[in-house]
């Protein structure tokens, strides 16, 4: 029974560590969303520039080359970024995991202090039962007592 609650109370903390995380990821990735859609529309354009033939001389290839350098910029930014919210993201499931395994030790010793506690109150119950038994008893050993100081006291006078 105690192993049936331990394992629901844990799948239960793994499926909300779970949906936590994804909820994290998801909104770290919609930035990331905005920065690679901006990287095709450079790319669309550089793709539908028209490429630059003699007529046009240096100038042409000059922009084209500072529009391709831009691109690879945005690029590594965006690799840099996917990294870092990786490992932020990764990090935060491993403190969530943490938190969660505090969350399931602090269950389970609520659990130690209930069944500590239910022990105590029968040893409580226990005691409180042998206590009135020992004073039935001395009430019953009592009464002997007195019978046999009567019977003693009437074979006296019978005596007498």
């Amino acid at each position: 029974m105690e192993r049936d609650m331990d394992l629901y109370e844990e799948e239960f903390a793994e499926e909300i560590v779970e949906s936590i995380a994804k909820e994290e990821i998801a909104e770290e990735l919609i930035p990331l969303r905005s920065q690679l859609d901006q990287m095709q529309t450079t790319l669309s354009q550089l793709q539908s520039t028209p490429q630059v033939g003699s007529t046009s001389g240096y100038g042409g290839n000059v922009q084209s080359s500072a529009q391709t350098n831009q691109l690879m910029q945005q690029m590594n930014q965006f690799s840099n970024q996917i990294q870092q919210q990786q490992r932020q993201a990764f990090q935060q499931l491993q403190q969530s995991i943490q938190q969660a395994a505090q969350t399931l030790n602090q269950a389970s010793q609520s659990v130690q202090s209930f069944q500590t506690m239910t022990q105590m109150q029968q040893m409580v119950s226990q005691s409180q039962q042998q206590l009135s038994q020992m004073q039935q008893q001395a009430q019953s050993q009592q009464q002997l007592n007195q019978l046999q100081q009567q019977q003693q006291n009437q074979t006296n006078q019978n005596l007498q």
